[in-house]
């Protein structure tokens, strides 16, 4: 049985060879290269160990030449089947270049990639015809020099926009005329930051088929700069405009002015040979210039939309004590409106409608919205709004104003999941709302389990001395009710439950009183 740690290869299989391709039945799945493998132990990568059930004929390939270096049987745990690497939309996935395993073209359904270059060609339409000067760059740039086509183990087309500004306000300034030209055309669009959109398309149930990432390219102090990843001296404007027009597989998209001058600045002056394992690596200087420009708005999106789609279309099993959402909804006035931020599958959202209250679900996942609008009945609507935005998330306080009801607002299990600077936009968002009576409840974990990661939300915690500090800074204060133990996938983690009440003019914020905690 192999190891889900490592497998042993024999070291005469990568004599000569600087990248090697690993190939699960006939299909690549990642690129390592040879010195990254000592003495022929070639180490799993993180991302790929939880699919490492069952058997699989493992071939390696020399990245440069495509010749079979070597092959052999693996099975791994108990199970007899073929290891399929693929999503719960039957998406074939490998390791990418930003070392996470991601959706490929390679063995998916061949009429994607069509869809999406043509899909890509109608964006570039209608971006031109607001005098946006758009190139493809990235892995879309990458294997048009290569092969006049998009590379097998790319995911998605990338398009830049150069804008004629420096200053970050005023860039993001043309990337909101850039989203609201898209909109008006139709399109469905998802902003990572002031200066990055992705356009998403769907398929008939409901899921992220693909997609188009628009970076904006801008030039300051001599340097080029592509958030979120590259920054230099080695692009000039005239590398990049007036754009050429070329044929990607067979669809015609605008490329640079010097497609070689971009690929150079991203990639190294080796960028024609093909390595398949390389990884973006951006200066902690230079992401945190950028994330202090441009903002992060897709903070653990990924996670969630990955998370709801493995539910393959089923509502999320129900963490909510039915009886308590229940109880609560109970309470509220009679026709109360309510906001359930981070509503996930609308497991809650449905409930509390069903108590006769009119309801919005609001969540920033695709995957999670299609299962609830599915479901939703009679008083539930969902939309998509991103808590991380907060633009989005401020226009969404000034409809709800304009409705002139009173809102009360459920945050259940959401601002543990949050950044600092993200609770500090619902916080806004509250200060708005809340009026008239409303208020604002909810639970959050305030332990940290022994299971904690990085990369995982539900394993993060919110203590009340945290909450307290924040929401110091904002008219609002916290009470908090009863502290309860629940089972959770990571152990079993305190949870306080909490009322925030806005502060009115004569009214400063209390200390927290010791039996509050209990």
């Amino acid at each position: 049985m192999t190891s889900r740690v490592a497998v042993q290869l024999e070291p005469e299989w990568l004599e000569g060879v600087r990248i090697v391709d690993v190939h699960f039945d006939g299909r690549r799945v990642w690129s390592v290269a040879s010195e990254a493998i000592p003495a022929g132990r070639l180490s799993w990568p993180a991302a790929l160990k939880p699919y490492l059930d069952g058997r699989t004929t493992m071939t390696l390939h020399d990245a440069a030449t495509g010749t079979v270096i070597g092959t052999e049987e693996l099975r791994f745990g108990r199970s007899q089947d073929r290891i399929a690497l693929r999503d719960a939309a039957g998406r074939p996935l490998a390791m990418n270049k930003w070392n996470r395993l991601g959706p490929v073209f390679d063995g998916g359904n061949v009429e994607l990639r069509s869809r999406l270059l043509e899909n890509a060609q109608r964006i570039v339409e209608v971006l031109e015809a607001e005098a946006f000067a758009v190139y493809i760059v990235g892995g879309s740039l990458l294997g048009y020099m290569r092969t006049g086509g998009l590379m097998a183990h790319d995911d998605d087309i990338d398009l830049a926009f150069l804008s004629e500004h420096s200053d970050p306000s005023d860039i993001g300034l043309d990337s909101f005329r850039m989203q609201r030209a898209l909109e008006a055309a139709g399109y469905t669009v998802v902003r990572h930051s002031l200066a990055h959109l992705e356009v998403d398309f769907f398929d008939a149930q409901g899921h992220v088929e693909h997609y188009v990432d628009i970076f904006t390219g801008y030039f300051r102090d001599g340097l080029y700069c592509q958030p979120f990843a590259l920054r230099g001296p080695e692009v000039v404007r005239e590398d990049l405009v007036p754009v050429r027009r070329v044929e990607v597989d067979g669809v015609e998209l605008p490329a640079p002015a010097r497609p070689e001058a971009w690929l150079e600045y991203a990639y190294g002056p080796s960028w024609l040979v093909p390595d398949p394992s390389f990884v973006f690596e951006t200066s902690r200087w230079t992401r945190r210039r950028f994330e202090n420009s441009f903002g992060v708005f897709n903070r653990a999106r990924v996670y969630w939309e990955k998370h709801f789609l493995s539910l393959g279309g089923a509502a999320e099993p129900d963490h909510d004590d039915r009886d308590a959402v229940l109880r609560w909804a109970a309470a509220l006035p009679t026709g109360a409106r309510v906001l359930d931020v981070g509503c996930g599958t609308g497991a809650a959202t449905n409930l509390i409608a069903s108590s006769g209250h009119e309801v919005l679900g609001i969540d920033f996942s695709h995957e999670a919205l299609s299962i609830a609008v599915e479901r939703a009945v009679p008083g539930a609507r969902f939309a998509y709004v991103n808590v991380n935005d907060r633009r989005d998330l401020l226009a969404l306080g000034a409809r709800m104003l304009a409705t002139g009801d009173v809102w009360y607002v459920r945050i259940a299990d959401v601002l543990h999941g949050l950044t600092m600077a993200n609770r500090h936009t619902l916080f806004r968002l509250l200060e708005l709302v809340l009026r008239g009576g409303g208020v604002a409840t909810g639970t959050v974990p305030t332990t940290l389990p022994s299971g904690y990661r990085r990369g995982d939300p539900t394993s993060w915690h919110y203590p009340e001395e945290w909450f307290q500090n924040e929401l110091s800074n904002h008219r609002l204060q916290v009470e908090f009710m009863e502290t309860s133990r629940r089972h959770t996938a990571h152990g079993t983690r305190d949870e306080v439950a909490f009322v925030i009440r806005p502060i009115n003019a004569h009214q400063s914020a209390q200390p927290m009183r010791e039996d509050d905690s209990a």
